[in-house]
């Protein structure tokens, strides 16, 4: 009896149950989970095939999945990219996009209104690394020429500064660090490709936290970065050797997240400016942060660059300061306290304690951050709701 015909014990067909590849002769219409570590081989040959990139598949989740090319694909083709990667994070992306690209004394300029956890990783494991990080005021023209070095590489940007929503111009900022030989390396998390697309304005890389918008429901973990494919594959190599790829499962989500992403963008920036007009009138508001005010700096070139919405993000700083603040939390029923954003639901954090906790106090300052700041992420809920869970918790204010 041969080895193919021969009775197999209980166990053995208990651990190879369900395991055999089913043939299709048509395809879901939504695509599937690929929930497998590993991929399978007839032969060496077919191994070195795949792994040589001379035949379609796919062996390890390190070097990705059919999930991960489906959502990266999706992603580069909304960022206008040529090619993208997925990371573990938005995080993980950053730093293998800064690792790939830079080595041991090169400079990196950095908006000094950037994202918390962009600043402890240049000011922490990349300035062990001897990548230096300069945070300069972007508003003033002259900041970069000031702020140049020799070995300046990459000048890092936001799209929606976080928490305070400042505009950045990057069609000049693109123009002038291009002219410099600079890559110009852009977080588009706060508005997505629906509301922006920084490559059509001139940067060479955008990354994202997958977990946010593209998701939609704090539900899946990852980033991901596009920009033209020779620097795409070289963050790929370094994502693949650091093993911060993410699980299929994550990216499986945040694909499925994708489909929705422009009702949930229109939803909740609709309500965010309404929101934002009701806290502008606010006798308990000082100052709201929102581009599509009038009232904003930089309202005419949010105008300009955002003529399909402002996004969903704002933030507020309350005459009361921190105690002020503070009540303010305890008292909202239907907002949640998350210290994160871009969920369906509408959300709030607070700044000083949360995306910007590591931040030296002088930094916060600069960056106008003040103790009585909180940073509300608007979702797609009845707006009237959402008023009127504001309005408990700011009348109660002392």
């Amino acid at each position: 009896m041969n080895a193919a015909s021969r009775p197999r014990a209980p166990a053995t067909r208990l651990a190879h149950a369900g395991r055999q590849a089913i043939p299709l002769t048509n395809a879901p219409l939504a695509p599937p989970l690929y929930q497998s570590a590993v991929g399978r081989f007839e032969s060496l040959e077919q191994f070195e095939a795949i792994y040589t990139g001379q035949a379609p598949g796919y062996f390890y989740y390190r070097y990705g999945t059919p999930n991960h090319a489906l959502f990266e694909s999706a992603v580069a083709d909304l960022e206008g990219a040529e090619a993208a990667v997925a990371a573990s994070s938005g995080m993980a992306a950053l730093a293998a996009t800064l690792l790939a690209l830079l080595t041991p004394g090169d400079h990196v300029l950095v908006d000094r209104y950037v994202y918390g956890g962009t600043y402890a990783l240049l000011t922490g494991e990349l300035a062990r690394q001897g990548i230096e990080a300069s945070f300069v005021d972007l508003d003033d023209p002259a900041a970069l020429a000031r702020a140049s070095r020799p070995r300046t590489r990459l000048l890092l940007l936001e799209t929606l500064t976080n928490p305070t929503l400042r505009v950045t111009d990057l069609p000049a900022l693109s123009r002038a660090a291009h002219e410099r030989g600079w890559l110009v390396c852009v977080d588009n998390t706060f508005t997505t490709p629906y509301l922006m697309q920084p490559i059509a304005h001139g940067a060479d890389l955008v990354w994202h936290s997958a977990s946010k918008y593209f998701a939609g429901q704090s539900q899946a973990m990852g980033g991901v970065i596009a920009g033209a494919q020779a620097l795409v594959a070289r963050i790929r190599a370094c994502v693949t050797r650091l093993g911060v790829a993410p699980g299929p499962f994550d990216v499986w989500l945040a694909l499925q997240g994708l489909s929705t992403l422009a009702l949930r963008l229109e939803r909740a920036s609709q309500n965010a400016l309404e929101i934002a007009r009701y806290l502008a009138q606010h006798p308990a508001v000082a100052q709201v942060h929102y581009p599509g005010l009038p009232s904003h700096p930089q309202h005419a070139l949010a105008r300009q660059l955002y003529p399909h919405g402002y996004g969903g993000m704002l933030a507020f700083e309350l005459a009361g300061g921190k105690e002020a603040a503070l009540a303010f939390l305890k008292r909202l029923q239907l907002i949640a306290f998350v210290p994160s954003l871009a969920d369906v639901t509408t959300t709030v954090s607070y700044p000083p304690a949360t995306s910007h906790r590591h931040v030296p106090a002088e930094l916060l300052a600069a960056m106008g951050i003040r103790p009585g700041l909180v940073r509300l992420s608007v979702g797609i809920e009845a707006v009237e709701d959402l008023l009127a869970d504001l309005d408990q918790a700011l009348r109660a204010l002392p």
